[in-house]
Parts: structure tokens; sequence; C-alpha cells
């Protein structure tokens, strides 16, 4: 297992820190099959927070898997801080779509659980780390409550903090709230936002919603209908901290509108 003490070189923030450079990939070997992704070029910055978005199907969670060293692409050469991935790496946390908890555990167990599972123990000041992660989540008082007793928006909380318990610079986001309502699906991308302020992260997050990716992230990577291509890595422009009152901006709506240009009408120049 790889991870980035294997690197001598300290990163920078002006440094690409994940690069995809000609990255192209097809499930099945055969000559005529096709391709899922295709050219995909893209400099990730240190603790910089990049969503993806496009059609079902297009690849996003093909570059994840890439980053986690879970896939190795067909074409091109996926690295973390000019390192090629060639393994699972161990500075990478992972949050699915569903929080994924283990019903027979508590939910501080659940946290503690990548430890136990890697390491076969814990210490005292896992539990502690533990413990101040579930505070910082507003979980303290569900700490010693089974799973079923959660919600599902505090489950996926759960799972957050899970991934971020072995301290990963780079935390990847499949789709991590699309089982949620939207009014939760908002409150825990504020939250997201939190977090991500507190422990800041290397983040690639994917998503099908639009203006969760336009609150929350630095850069959007809008991709195409398969085969995957890049279409556009916009910046977005709004000023940090973000609130409700970010969703209400023109600008928020500028972009918004811009994305689901490329998506809804890929032909129509923008």
């Amino acid at each position: 297992m790889e991870s980035i003490e294997d690197s001598n070189k300290e990163p920078s923030k002006q440094a690409a820190y994940v690069s995809f450079k000609g990255v192209g990939h097809k499930y099945d070997p055969l000559p005529t099959a096709p391709m899922v992704i295709d050219s995909i070029d893209l400099d990730i910055h240190r603790h910089e927070f990049v969503a993806v978005v496009g059609p079902s199907g297009c690849g996003k969670s093909t570059l994840l898997r890439m980053v986690a060293g879970l896939l190795i692409p067909s074409h091109g050469e996926v690295s973390v801080f000019d390192r090629p991935v060639t393994e699972p790496r161990d500075d990478v946390g992972i949050v699915f779509q569903k929080a994924n908890l283990l019903p027979w555990l508590t939910v501080r167990k659940n946290v503690l659980f990548p430890l136990k599972h890697k390491y076969g123990s814990y210490s005292a000041n896992d539990e502690k780390r533990a413990n101040e992660l579930l505070e910082m989540a507003g979980l303290t008082q569900f700490a010693d409550k089974m799973p079923d007793e959660l919600s599902g928006g505090m489950q996926q909380r759960v799972g957050i903090i899970r991934a971020l318990l072995l301290n990963p610079d780079i935390l990847l986001m499949d789709e991590p709230f699309s089982a949620l309502d939207a009014l939760t699906r908002e409150q825990i991308g504020f939250d997201l936002l939190d977090i991500w302020r507190e422990h800041p992260k290397t983040l690639l997050f994917i998503t099908h919603s639009i203006s969760e990716a336009v609150l929350l992230a630095d850069r959007i990577l809008v991709m195409s209908k398969r085969p995957g291509t890049v279409l556009d890595l916009i910046d977005v422009d709004l000023p940090r901290p973000r609130s409700s009152k970010t969703i209400n901006s023109p600008r928020f709506s500028e972009l918004a509108d811009l994305i689901r240009g490329y998506i809804y009408e890929p032909n129509v120049p923008a």
C-alpha cells in the first residue's frame, strides 16, 4: 500500500497534487470494446475541492476509483504528486453513496472500525480522536447508539467522519448524499464544508446535482456522455464561507445555468 510518506517531496499548494494525463479506460479488453472515458486531462491542487458532474454512465466513478488505486487506466496515467498510482493508497479516504455502517456496532465503534480492521486494535488516543470527530459532526449524544437508531443524514455524517479517522490527505466522495431528501442533503452539504474547512483535504466529489457542485466546489469538471471526456473545467468564483445566501446569488445561478447548458444542450455553443 502506497502513501504520501513514500515521496521525499513536500507537496505545495501550487503543484498538481492529483493529475490525470491522457487517461482513457474500457472495462472490456477487446479492441472493439467501447471506451468509458477518453482523453481525460485534469490537475487537482492540494486541499482543493473539485466536483465532477455529467450524465449517468459517463465515467465519473471510474475517475474516483483510479485515484484510489482500485482501477488502473487502460491508457494514460493517474499520479499523486508525480508518483503513478499503481495500487490502493493509504492516504485516501472514500465515502460512498450509502454509509454502509456495520449494524452490530455502535456509532463510535463504526467510526473506529478502519483502525480495528487495519491494525487489529485501537488506542485510547484513537478513541479520543473518534470522540472529537463525533463532536465536530454533532453526533456526541449518538455515539453509543446503533446505526438503525439514526436518520439517513446522521448515518452519512458517521460515514464521513469514519473516512476522516485515519486523517487521509485525499478524500473521495461518490455521490455521498444521493439517498438523502432535499432538505437533509442541503444541510449535510453545509456540514461537509465545515468539516473540510476544519480538516482540509484534497477532495474529489462526484455528484449528479448541479446546484450541489456549485455550492461546494472550488472547480467543477463537466463531463460529456460516454465515452466521458472533459467538456469544461469551471472555476467557481463564489466567496467562502458559503451559506444559503450563496445559493440565492446571481452568480450562483449563472454558474448552474452554464453547467446545465453543457449537459442538456451539449451541441449548443455556451
